[in-house]
């Protein structure tokens, strides 16, 4: 870490901020990042009074893909370091995962959304314990045109041989895992063919694999997420079949280790306060500013026209839960077998939403 000397006058310090915000490849393996160095002011200046306050580290969980975004950004833009957080991503193949690191205290944020996570809500309540993750905030949510639609192989549709949602019915379907929210989106675009998951094969395919598999005849269609989607439009392999069949869904959410929210509440806020403004910088017109999009498509991997292309997430610019959304998830999830607790929870009773209310405060009204 590069010494640090007293602060130069606030503009300088603005120009120096921006100019070290960045530091994409320590975040992306993990590793702690340093915070910019200030200058010693020059003669003739008021030095700043108050001393730097150090970085803590927070071990934050996410996925490669475009839902976590508001994630990337917070990290690039230098959000987290101004609530005195050094973030330490960490990347991991799905949300399930990042939930049983959360779970377990190694990471103390997550994000993500499957039946695992009612499961542990669930027996937490069934045997009166305290929960080992809350709920704090949505992650994304769809909205047509869905940044997770249904897709078939370009081939078969323009053969004929699947060009409407009822023509699965009885072939094999994709979702990235059993027990996913995929799993639900894929139930719901089903009921608008006039079936459900019952009427169809569910396999499990990793969203990477999905569009070889749907070439070569292996699986029907899938439910594939961004940029995974655009990525097989463009090569000619994919055909989107329907991306509107969810409309203000919630998807994934922002959950936090208990524990280690109660033991560093100002951290905990300060995570949220960073995290909301930089879903606003993407809802505000970030998906088309290309210094927003250099961020994305570092931490994805995925060419910016790439991106650019893609079906968006969205994000609540207040962190408002839908909770009514969770708890249709949660009964489905149910009447699959997913769950290993007997009566569904209340879930507006484990949902903590003092850290977005809070942080709207701080951050004042969203531009709309």
């Amino acid at each position: 870490m590069r010494t640090r000397w007293m602060l130069l006058a606030l503009a300088a310090m603005t120009l120096l901020t921006a100019a070290c915000g960045s530091d994409g490849d320590k975040k992306e393996s993990g590793q702690a990042t340093a915070a910019p160095a200030a200058t010693a002011a020059p003669a003739g200046t008021v030095a700043a009074a108050a001393t730097p306050v150090a970085l803590q580290k927070v071990t934050i969980g996410y996925v490669t893909v475009l839902p976590w975004s508001p994630i990337f950004v917070a990290a690039d833009k230098g959000y987290f370091k101004e609530q005195g957080i050094d973030p330490n991503l960490q990347p991991l193949s799905g949300g399930a995962e990042i939930l049983t690191q959360t779970a377990a205290g190694n990471f103390d944020v997550g994000s993500g959304g499957s039946s695992a996570l009612f499961n542990v809500l669930g027996r937490a309540r069934s045997l009166n314990q305290k929960q080992a993750v809350t709920i704090v905030a949505p992650l994304h949510l769809e909205k047509a045109p869905l940044a997770t639609p249904l897709v078939v192989s370009k081939k078969a549709y323009d053969e004929g041989k699947i060009t409407k949602l009822s023509d699965l019915k009885g072939k094999k379907v994709a979702i990235n895992a059993q027990g996913t929210a995929t799993e639900y989106w894929l139930q719901k675009a089903l009921e608008k063919g006039g079936m459900s998951v019952k009427d169809v094969e569910v396999v499990g395919i990793p969203f990477p694999n999905i569009a070889a598999a749907l070439d070569s005849g292996a699986i029907a269609g899938a439910v594939l997420t961004e940029p995974f989607t655009t990525l097989g439009v463009n090569a000619g392999t994919l055909k989107v079949l329907d991306n509107s069949y969810l409309d203000g869904d919630l998807a994934t959410v922002v959950f936090y280790n208990a524990a280690w929210a109660e033991k560093n509440p100002k951290l905990a806020q300060g995570f949220m306060n960073a995290y909301l403004k930089a879903v606003r910088d993407l809802e505000g017109g970030g998906w088309s500013d290309p210094a927003t999009l250099a961020i994305l498509s570092k931490y994805t991997n995925t060419p910016v026209e790439t991106i650019r292309a893609a079906a968006r997430p969205f994000s609540d610019v207040d962190g408002a839960l839908n909770v009514a959304s969770l708890e249709a998830q949660q009964k489905f999830f149910k009447e699959q077998g997913r769950l290993t607790y007997d009566q569904l929870i209340d879930l507006s009773t484990v949902v903590n939403t003092t850290y977005a209310k809070e942080a709207v405060k701080v951050l004042g009204p969203a531009k709309r």
